[in-house]
């Protein structure tokens, strides 16, 4: 067992076929996210809103005592500790900040910004875009959904009094005493053939490599940062709450359009770099080819027993890794 500092996650996921973050929808037309790199190229992005938001549900889900929220959280509502009647009714930014973070595990590991009095708290989960690699194959999908309304009609002729009129549809054997007729713009439709309307979507669906990074602060859940005491005794339970949600959202990943849109999540391969004292854990992309020698490279030059690099080369590895860390206590400042 040992004292975790801070953890990043470095790695390159194989998503196909999903939809998971998008520009928005202009019209019937919804675009995919694109980002761009250093060197001038354009790829396909996730971004890191949406990863912390896919965490934060997890942290939520899997949390079976939703009384280990605030009023706010457990019911997920964006302003967290801003909308706490108890938090706000504190008149001194570190009484605000200890309500908040000993009532509530999202806003503790999450996060907060308190207008009044005024008090923020950052993150301890860090993510960053996910990054396609160059190239990630999009395509663009139409799907057309029947409306359940009837069209605009715009005159009607009662069956058996067409007066020689007939259904612009070829070939209608439609009996004029069967069927009244019906005028559609400038064209007449017996009941068979009346159209339904149809509305058009345009869909991106994307499948690639991308790369992925994430910074977790151990050493900060339970602390305020106004007066840089820990308010909490639980740490290591709220520790191993976020690293569960970790866990959970690679091997099912939620995100935008997953209704229609699923990935299909084939692989997830990089090193998982723990910090045992209080040093930042390095960080370089997985855009780098060699990114995972580098991160050895410099375990070795800050010292060996200061970094841990865990390599994994699956999903199944991942959660492995992941279930290992459970065991380790959150590191504490001296003060």
């Amino acid at each position: 067992m040992a004292n975790v500092y801070e953890i990043a996650i470095l790695g390159r996921v194989t998503w196909s076929l999903h939809s998971l973050s998008n520009e928005g929808t202009v019209g019937n037309v919804t675009e995919p996210r694109t980002v761009v790199l250093a060197d001038g190229r354009k790829t396909d992005g996730i971004s890191g809103e949406m990863l912390k938001h896919i965490h934060a549900m997890n942290m939520w889900a899997l949390e079976s005592n939703k009384n280990a929220f605030c009023e706010v959280c457990k019911y997920l509502k964006p302003e967290r500790a801003d909308g706490n009647r108890s938090v706000r009714q504190k008149t001194r930014p570190d009484e605000a900040a200890k309500e908040a973070i000993s009532t509530c595990r999202l806003c503790d590991v999450h996060g907060f910004l308190v207008q009044k009095p005024t008090v923020a708290r950052e993150s301890t989960v860090e993510f960053g875009w996910s990054v396609g690699i160059p190239d990630v194959k999009r395509d663009i999908h139409v799907h057309a959904r029947q409306s359940v309304h009837v069209v605009y009609v715009e005159e009607e002729i009662e069956a058996g009094k067409w007066e020689g009129k007939k259904c612009a549809v070829r070939d209608c054997d439609t009996k004029e005493e069967e069927s009244k007729l019906s005028r559609v713009g400038n064209k007449w439709y017996c009941d068979k053939h009346i159209p339904t309307p149809q509305m058009l979507y345009h869909r991106p669906t994307r499948s690639g490599v991308y790369a992925v990074i994430s910074v977790f602060q151990p050493w900060r859940i339970g602390l305020n940062n106004v007066n840089f005491d820990y308010e909490v005794n639980d740490r290591k339970s709220r520790y191993q709450l976020a690293l569960k949600a970790y866990q959970a959202m690679f091997l099912r990943t939620e995100g935008a359009m997953t209704t229609t849109r699923h990935p299909h999540t084939e692989n997830f391969e990089g090193v998982i770099v723990v910090s045992k004292v209080n040093y930042p854990v390095p960080v370089i992309s997985p855009l780098k080819d060699d990114y995972v020698q580098q991160i050895e490279k410099i375990k070795t030059i800050i010292g060996n027993n200061n970094v841990e690099v865990k390599k994994f080369n699956s999903l199944a590895e991942f959660a492995q890794e992941i279930n290992e860390l459970l065991n380790d206590e959150p590191y504490r400042l001296q003060i």
